[in-house]
């Protein structure tokens, strides 16, 4: 299984020779597991700080960070404290690191009781200056209840709430405001085998709000058209992979979703089916759902540090990665929409169930994390499948054909910069631990135009820190930069700096408090939303 050539053998002590990694001083951290507050080529500045003054080594604390150009405050989903903080960056500025302090903390629980929609997990917030609102999405009281999208005002005062599918999971307001969304993930969290276990079905709400919200109008759609034995078929040939025996109505998951920049169509991540499917939002109907097939781990740009050997240490692999997507992002460059993800994967572990197998690499003692083969169709039964792409990747909105995948770059460059951290987990530094698993582990992808320039940015929920390129020409992609504020040398969670990264938010100059576009990073095991200005030139 394991093939000879290394393409990057690095021991604890080692380095890569000069040259070798796409940046352009590869040697600046090299051999050092502190915190920096540099990036490694400059396009990346902190400058601003929240801490919730909560940390979790399970995660939940900050999760979902969406920014409001109109009175410049971050509005924070706070899952541990079923909350929303509200934080101003009003005075915030380049040449400060600002430590910044919360406005107000919106109890959600609260807001439930008094409103009449029951409040479980609170997943993701998004908001629209036109109709000066926000939406948050906001889980039922257990697994099987359909969950709502909660309107609130800019102060965080509850204006109505709509009902959404089980388990909505995302939420997000078209670019053109017509519409807002939700994907609801419908997870059989209670496994399948007990006799009150429910495996609810995967939907996608969209409420129509285009007679401002007190007269908006939602409906859940769901995959039930695919569930034909024919066109069932149709998916598992087409490369969506399905639980044996299931429905796709009941197997498909929405994580994620994108809105094409006419606001025409709506993306939606089925991750763990590693799928994409796209919806016509002027008809509200599903239109396809394509697979997104495989990662060749054969392929020497694809090598990857599989083994768990106290090593730095790329090798193909005879391997392959299921891309699986959790964030997904979408934008027409050169006149042509595409689709950006962010390639974490994702197995299902629910009660007595899993869908992960543990592979030994023969002739050694060296385990990987792989799926169980028979718990999806659409695999061969010959080959050998990974969790993730560890990437990101580029694909045609209207064929979902990949034009570009970031290849082996991630474990590449965290390698060089941080050999005796690599690949550790968000909540503890140990050298190689996520090798077997996921690696770096991508979990959000953002997209924006800076300086006539259009750059991509990716943050590493497992190693840490946010990858960015230039994806202005996607058939020549160029790594830019790269930051991480983790403190590989802290002794716990309240010590190591930032994180876990969840989710990413981009600001445009014209919108920043500094005149300058901005990133919010929010960072869900050390509980904190770290600040960016970014640098196009």
């Amino acid at each position: 299984m394991v093939k000879s050539k290394a393409i990057l053998g690095l021991a604890m002590a080692g380095g890569l020779l000069a040259g070798t990694l796409p940046f352009s001083n590869p040697t600046v951290f090299a051999k050092s597991n502190v915190v920096h507050e540099e990036s490694v080529n400059g396009k990346l500045s902190y400058i601003g700080n929240y801490q919730t003054g909560m940390n979790n080594k399970d995660g939940g604390i900050a999760e979902i960070v969406k920014y409001n150009k109109d009175n410049q405050k971050m509005y924070l989903v706070n899952g541990a404290a079923q909350s929303v903080d509200i934080v101003s960056v009003v005075n915030m500025t380049s040449n400060n690191k600002t430590e910044f302090k919360i406005d107000t903390r919106l109890d959600i629980t609260a807001m439930g009781k008094e409103n009449g929609f029951a409040s479980g997990d609170i997943t993701s917030i998004d908001i629209n200056t036109k109709e000066k609102i926000i939406a948050i999405a906001v889980q039922g009281a257990t697994y099987k209840d359909n969950g709502s999208i909660v309107i609130l005002n800019y102060d965080g005062k509850y204006i109505r709430h709509f009902e959404a599918g089980v388990q909505p999971d995302m939420v997000t307001f078209s670019h053109d405001n017509k519409y807002l969304l939700s994907a609801n993930e419908g997870e059989p969290r209670e496994g399948y085998a007990a006799a009150e276990a429910a495996d609810p079905k995967g939907s996608i709400t969209i409420i129509d709000i285009k007679k401002g919200v007190n007269k908006a109008t939602g409906q859940t759609i769901g995959f039930d058209k695919f569930d034909s034995k024919e066109a069932r078929a149709a998916l598992v040939e087409n490369g969506v992979l399905l639980k044996p025996n299931t429905t796709p109505s009941i197997d498909l998951e929405p994580e994620y979703i994108s809105v094409s920049d006419n606001s025409h169509y709506a993306y939606v991540s089925l991750q763990e089916a590693n799928s994409v499917a796209t919806i016509d939002l002027k008809t509200q109907e599903i239109v396809s759902v394509k697979g997104l097939g495989f990662k060749d781990h054969n392929v020497e740009g694809n090598a990857l540090d599989a083994l768990k050997d106290g090593q730095v240490n790329l090798t193909t692999q005879n391997l392959y990665g299921t891309y699986m997507p959790d964030g997904l992002a979408s934008q027409r460059i050169g006149g042509k929409q595409y689709i950006f993800t962010a390639n974490e994967g994702d197995g299902r572990e629910w009660a007595d169930y899993e869908d992960t197998v543990s592979f030994r690499f023969p002739g050694t003692s060296y385990k990987i994390d792989t799926l169980l083969n028979t718990e999806r169709d659409g695999l061969n039964p010959d080959q050998t499948y990974l969790y993730g792409g560890r990437s990101f990747s580029i694909w045609d909105a209207d064929t979902m054909e990949q034009v570009y995948d970031s290849g082996s770059d991630f474990e590449k460059i965290t390698g060089e910069l941080y050999p005796k951290a690599f690949n550790s987990s968000n909540n503890k530094t140990e050298l190689d631990s996520r090798s077997g698993k996921k690696g770096p582990e991508p979990e959000d992808i953002k997209v924006m135009k800076v300086n006539g320039k259009t750059f991509a940015f990716i943050g590493l929920e497992r190693t840490g820190g946010i990858m960015m390129y230039d994806v202005t020409n996607v058939q020549n992609v160029k790594f830019y930069d790269y930051v991480n504020l983790r403190d590989f040398a802290g002794t716990d969670v309240s010590t190591s700096g930032d994180l876990a990264p969840e989710g990413l938010c981009l600001v445009e100059a014209k919108d920043s408090p500094t005149g300058k576009p901005l990133l919010l990073v929010a960072n869900e095991v050390s509980g904190n939303v770290r600040i960016y200005e970014i640098s196009g030139r």
